[in-house]
């Protein structure tokens, strides 16, 4: 009688002991940050040769529009003081200071974004090669080459990670990439100047870009413009959403990061940068110094940044959904996230915290 009990103690602690172990598992995966994927090398820890620093990206914005810190507002960028002063933003490199620095596209433009289904495709230009992939249309001037293709769909692979739920249209319809053999092709092409190094209709869902070190950079930031804003049709998701978003597919999918992305992120965690009511009123970047609006770039990457990886789960997802039905982003924030995000104030000081500590995002 005492060996039966004693076995009966035995099996029952066993039991107990798996079925601890199982629920430590559940409850360990359920609770842990969302992981980061790294596909690519960090693009923080690149280096740019110095003679391929004049090459990099210096897109153009619309003559028509001036940038405003509000729909009413008559001040421009430069009125939007950075916390620490405009004197926190004046070092960028010489090199790469002149024009102005990333795609940015006209609320009637990202408004446009077709949703019709081609009948035909956009036949290929002289000298090109026409190429139908999964996902894409590609015409490669002198032949579309196996590497082209494979790199393409890899990169919509990746980008595909972070924005599958806001383009499941990319199954059904294909995007146009129109990539030239030179920068002088590229300039006949599409009538752009000398220092463009891509661009995009999003309208039609073309992509134009020349053979260039930044040319995967540029493509996954003009992609993301093309899966991400779509998403928010018939409205239109707000600018700093939006770029924030295309820097942070450039950065984090695109095989290098911008080249003025890592200086200005130091800034920001050494304290510059606006306030987020601020930020978030911007509509367009006509007017604004490069300087200014390189920081207002990072800023917006580093506020996506942290509020795709803050919480697991579809809390971002939910966030934009929520901003598309119309709500205020107060209102967003609170429903996706929860409490303490019920005013952008608490936004604006969990991200500060997490850009010194790493504390909510886990992202070292």
């Amino acid at each position: 009688m005492d060996i039966l009990h004693k076995l009966r103690i035995v099996f029952w602690l066993l039991v107990i002991g798996l079925w601890g172990v199982f629920m430590y598992q559940y409850i360990a995966e359920d609770l842990s940050p969302e992981k980061t994927i790294y596909l690519e090398k960090n693009p923080f820890s690149w280096s740019a040769p110095p003679e391929r620093i004049k090459k990099i990206e210096i897109p153009e914005f619309s003559k028509s529009s001036r940038l405003y810190a509000s729909r009413t507002s008559t001040k421009p960028i430069s009125h939007l003081t950075p916390i620490l002063g405009a004197g926190e933003i004046k070092d960028i490199p010489a090199e790469i200071s002149s024009g102005k620095f990333v795609p940015e596209h006209t609320g009637r433009e990202r408004e446009s974004i077709s949703k019709e289904k081609y009948e035909k495709y956009p036949p290929a230009p002289k000298g090109f090669e026409m190429r139908q992939t999964r996902h894409f249309v590609i015409y490669e001037e002198g032949g579309v080459r196996k590497e082209t293709v494979a790199k393409i769909e890899n990169l919509h692979g990746n980008i595909m990670i972070d924005l599958i739920a806001f383009s499941p249209w990319t199954r059904e319809k294909k995007v146009f990439i129109f990539l030239c053999k030179s920068q002088k092709t590229y300039q006949n092409l599409t009538g752009r100047p000398a220092w463009s190094g891509g661009t995009a209709s999003l309208s039609q869902r073309k992509i134009f870009l020349y053979k260039s070190y930044e040319a995967y950079s540029i493509l996954a930031h003009e992609l993301t413009h093309i899966y991400f804003d779509s998403f928010f049709l018939p409205t239109i998701d707000p600018l700093w959403l939006s770029e924030g978003m295309a820097v942070y597919i450039q950065a984090q999918r695109g095989y290098s990061a911008p080249l003025w992305l890592k200086s200005n992120m130091v800034k920001l965690t050494g304290g510059a940068g606006y306030k987020l009511k601020d930020l978030m009123r911007i509509e367009t970047l006509e007017g604004a110094d490069p300087d200014s609006v390189r920081l207002w770039y990072a800023q917006c990457y580093s506020i996506v940044k942290f509020l795709m990886k803050m919480k697991p789960g579809d809390a971002f997802y939910q966030f934009c959904k929520y901003i598309k039905e119309g709500k205020p982003i107060h209102t967003a924030l609170y429903r996706a996230y929860g409490m303490p995000f019920n005013r952008i104030e608490a936004l604006e000081y969990a991200w500060r915290y997490d850009l010194k500590t790493k504390k909510i995002s886990g992202l070292h």
